[in-house]
This record gives structure tokens, C-alpha cells and sequence, in this order.
């Protein structure tokens, strides 16, 4: 059984093995990393459950233990496996609030109206928030900030994403190379 993944939403993806026990390194989705296994049981997109037990923290990933991931081996055949959760068990939002999965396929414009392309991840590298976009229907990706005062207006329901980002996903031409003197 596939899962309806229109009602689903991604905590996570299993990354990788930890050890020879049965351990796995989860890259988590969640603003708080430490709350994953509290969503437990979650399902990979087969449609089979698994219950996660958090272990620890190693960087940015989650160590989890699963009743039905004995050893290493089992472990290694869930790494790039995605995570998920019924749409139905998050937690309410408030007024100013949306769930990055929800940004997923929204529309970007820039200030003066014109299409950038459309969404396609979220990353924070340290910096701040990074949407990235791909670009018209081409297969070319750009990031931009997704943070003020770069980003103007999230419109949930139209599904658009206001960026004052003017020269974002314009080619660059090249510079004149200057005259050198000897």
C-alpha cells in the first residue's frame, strides 16, 4: 500500500547507518530536532510504520533505534528512505505561520511581478532561510533569501511567494576586463 503523499508530510530522511546495532542517522525536518520520535509512528512511502526511539544527537542528525531495525544491514537498506506523517497529527498553526512543506510548488515572483520560477526546497545554512527555486521551465535551480527584507509577502492562498529580489535568476553579463598598465 503507496501512501496518499497529497496528505502527507516529510519529518525526515533516514541518512544513513550508526554503528552495528541497528542504529540510523535521521537528516530531521523539524524545527526542533529532538521532537521526532515524539511523532512516532511515522511511515515510509511504501506505506509501512515504524516507531522511532531518539538515541542522541550527532550534529544535525538524529540517532534513532526502531523496534523493527535489528542490525546494520536492515539499517543500510532504509538509508535515503523519507519519513513521513499524516498532515493530520501537526500541531495547529498560528496566524503567521505555515509549514515548510506548504511553501513546496508555491509560485516566486519578484517585486515588480515578474515569475522567478517556483519552489522547490528550503535550506538554512547558518546565515538565514534560502528558498530555492527552479527556474521558469528550464532545469536550472537559484537561491535567494526567503528572510526580510528580501522577502515582501508569502500569499498562502494564491500560492505565491513575494521576493524583492530583482536581479535573482537574471543572467549575469560578463564584466569588461580592464586595461591593465605595465
Amino acid at each position: 500500500m503507496r501512501l496518499d503523499l497529497q496528505k502527507m508530510v516529510i519529518l525526515g530522511r533516514i541518512a544513513a547507518p550508526h554503528g552495528v546495532r541497528g542504529l540510523f542517522k535521521v537528516q530531521v525536518f523539524c524545527e526542533k530536532p529532538e521532537d521526532l520520535a515524539s511523532y512516532s509512528p511515522l511511515f515510509l512511502e511504501d506505506g509501512s510504520k515504524i516507531t522511532l526511539q531518539l538515541k542522541g544527537m550527532s550534529k544535525a542528525m538524529a540517532i534513532c533505534a526502531s523496534p523493527s531495525v535489528s542490525d546494520r544491514t536492515i539499517a543500510e537498506s532504509l538509508k535515503g528512505k523519507s519519513l513521513y506523517l499524516p498532515r493530520e497529527r501537526l500541531p495547529e498553526l498560528g496566524a503567521q505561520e505555515i509549514y515548510q512543506a506548504d511553501l513546496l510548488g508555491m509560485q516566486v515572483q519578484n517585486s515588480a511581478g515578474r515569475i522567478l520560477g517556483e519552489v522547490i526546497g528550503l535550506h538554512d545554512f547558518g546565515a538565514g532561510e534560502i528558498v530555492e527555486i527552479q527556474l521558469g521551465n528550464s532545469q536550472k535551480t537559484e537561491m535567494l533569501p526567503y528572510y526580510p527584507p528580501f522577502l515582501k509577502q508569502v500569499d498562502v492562498a494564491a500560492r505565491c511567494i513575494i521576493l524583492d529580489a530583482e536581479d535573482a535568476a537574471e543572467p549575469e553579463e560578463p564584466e569588461e576586463p580592464e586595461e591593465k598598465i605595465r
